[in-house]
């Protein structure tokens, strides 16, 4: 009974505290609205990107790490002659003495804005700005990763991918980036910063390999394609999976060989001699 009465409470608690929150929510958006429409370029429209999850044009994050949060914000600056690309951008305003500044601005010419977040991928406790604008179908999107240096931003690296996934790390946090092959066919790379760069990292991509194994076997439960396992034994030979890569090769090359693919042929041939060179290297 006790216990009934206690739910009851808190449920009665929520249900009155959710309209307080959502108030607060809209003053809060229409005030950051309003600073926000101070700065933005005048011929330009605030806009979400697709990715990650919750997609919002406007975010906050204490870059200085002074108690003040800095407010970022994507916008599209759509091209005078139509269907020319647009121009997508970001700019970060900053409170200096009780007064609010544009300290920052970025733009690419793309279709689409793809990604706005932050990802600590340098590891040094302060969060990198993460913008990335697809280019076209063909091209998939640019990722550039931008870092706080001295009151702005540096651009530090700059990644071409389809899809993007930010992966959690020791310390520091990685890139899982499938760059289109083939139909709805991807190769998979794991990057993380090693200092200077973005390098492949194995010991993140095994732990990736997971997600990449159940997407590939997905596929392959649907449609028994050469170019799926042609991709999975990609992931496979990273992941050290040598009798498991071995397996797929052999599959892709059987199905390419009865569709009279010589090209398919080839290169599984040359995943192959991947794998070979692999194994012979971690016996050395």
């Amino acid at each position: 009974m006790k216990k009934i009465m206690l739910f009851i409470l808190l449920s009665s608690l929520l249900l009155n505290l959710s309209p307080i929150i959502v108030q607060a929510d809209k003053k809060l958006n229409k005030e950051l609205m309003k600073i926000v429409n101070e700065f933005k370029p005048s011929n330009s429209l605030i806009v979400s990107p697709d990715k990650p999850f919750p997609t919002k044009s406007i975010k906050l994050y204490d870059f200085n790490q002074d108690g003040r949060k800095e407010i970022i914000v994507t916008f599209e600056v759509k091209a005078k002659e139509q269907p020319s690309p647009s121009q997508y951008g970001a700019m970060v305003l900053k409170k200096v003495n009780n007064k609010w500044e544009k300290i920052w601005e970025t733009r690419i010419k793309g279709v689409d804005l793809d990604f706005s977040g932050l990802a600590d991928i340098t590891g040094d406790g302060t969060k990198e700005y993460l913008f990335g604008v697809t280019i076209g179908a063909a091209l998939g999107s640019k990722l550039k990763i931008f870092q706080w240096n001295d009151n702005s931003f540096k651009n530090i690296a700059e990644v071409l991918y389809h899809e993007i996934d930010i992966l959690n790390g020791n310390q520091k946090e990685g890139l899982a980036v499938w760059r289109w092959y083939l139909a709805e066919c991807s190769l998979v790379d794991v990057l993380k910063w090693n200092g200077d760069q973005l390098v492949y990292d194995k010991e993140l991509f095994s732990k990736y390999y997971p997600v990449i194994e159940k997407f590939y076997n997905d596929k392959i439960s649907k449609m028994d394609a050469w170019f799926y396992w042609y991709c999975l034994a990609d992931a496979q030979i990273k992941a050290n999976l040598f009798e498991e890569a071995s397996k797929s090769i052999e599959k892709g090359s059987l199905l390419a060989k009865k569709l009279s693919m010589p090209e398919g042929v080839q290169n599984f041939n040359k995943l192959r001699d991947r794998l070979e060179e692999k194994k012979k290297s971690l016996k050395n």
